[in-house]
C-alpha cells in the first residue's frame, strides 16, 4: 500500500461483504436506472451526424421540468394546455409548441434562434413534413397526429452557416 493511502484502507482487498455490497447496488441500479437499450445505437447516430454531416444533436432544456433519467427513451409532452419544448445546442436554440388544430391532429409551432431562414424536417413514424422558416426564425407544421414521437432536423440556409453554424442540427425524439 502507498504510504499516502494508509489511514484509508484503499487498497484492501475485497472481501465476500464488500462482493455483497457491490452486488445489491448494482442491482439497484440496473432495475431503477438501467442503461436505454438503445444506447450504443444513440452514440453511434449522434458521432456520425456530427463527422459526416457536420450536424449537431440538440438537447432538451426544460427549467423546473421533467428530468430525463438514463432509462427513457422519450418524454411525452401535452395534456391540457400546450407544453413549449426547447431544444439547444452551442449555436442554435428552437423551441417548439404544440396545439390542437382539428380533431386528432396537432399543429406544431416552432421558433429558431439566432432569427434567419431555415428548412425544417419534421420526422415521425408517418414519415416526414417539410417546412420553411419566414426570416425571423417562425415556422408552423400542420396535420400532425397526436401521441406520436417526432423528430426535428434543421437546415440554416448557406449565410447563417457561413456565419458558424451547424450545417445540421438534429433534436432528440419526443412525443406529442
Amino acid at each position: 500500500m502507498r504510504p499516502e493511502f494508509e489511514d484509508q484502507g484503499g487498497y484492501e482487498q475485497l472481501d465476500s461483504c464488500d462482493e455483497r455490497i457491490l452486488a445489491v447496488i448494482n442491482e439497484l441500479h440496473h432495475r431503477d436506472d438501467p442503461l436505454p437499450d438503445d444506447l450504443n445505437e444513440r452514440v453511434l447516430f449522434a458521432l456520425e451526424l456530427e463527422a459526416a454531416l457536420d450536424a449537431r444533436v440538440a438537447r432538451i432544456s426544460r427549467e423546473n421540468e421533467l428530468v430525463p433519467m438514463r432509462g427513457e427513451t422519450e418524454m411525452t409532452v401535452g395534456q391540457g394546455d400546450p407544453a413549449s419544448i426547447t431544444f439547444d445546442c452551442e449555436t442554435v436554440t428552437v423551441m417548439v409548441t404544440p396545439r390542437p388544430s382539428a380533431v386528432h391532429e396537432l399543429r406544431l409551432d416552432g421558433w429558431i434562434g439566432p432569427e434567419g431562414i431555415y428548412e425544417v424536417e419534421l420526422r415521425s413514424g408517418d414519415g416526414s413534413k417539410l417546412a420553411s422558416t419566414d426570416e425571423s426564425g417562425r415556422f408552423v407544421v400542420e396535420g400532425l397526429p397526436g401521441g406520436q414521437m417526432f423528430q426535428l432536423v434543421i437546415r440554416p440556409e448557406e449565410s447563417l452557416q457561413r456565419n458558424g453554424l451547424p450545417a445540421v442540427v438534429v433534436t432528440p425524439a419526443v412525443r406529442l
